[in-house]
């Protein structure tokens, strides 16, 4: 997913990245406010040091689930 998808699915992406990433808060969410940048950046200040494939292989899966191009995706356990 690159940062103009990431931007457009940005509403449908709110709710899955708080199941996963437990800790982003709500300032976090209206800081990101559909920027992948920032939203690296923000995982790696609330998680430490995050490998960004990581990031990117979250986002890739949810914008292929939802385009339909990866049909058996499933959602991983939310992180503590």
């Amino acid at each position: 997913m690159n940062q103009e998808q990431f931007g457009q699915f940005w509403d449908q992406l709110k709710t899955p990245l708080k199941d996963t990433w437990a800790k982003i808060t709500e300032a976090d969410l209206q800081e990101i406010h559909g920027d992948l940048a920032k939203f690296s950046n923000v995982l790696q200040k609330r998680y430490g040091e995050l490998q960004k494939e990581e990031v990117s292989t979250w986002a890739n899966r949810r914008y292929s689930h939802w385009t339909g191009n990866y049909v058996g995706y499933k959602d991983p356990e939310p992180k503590a």
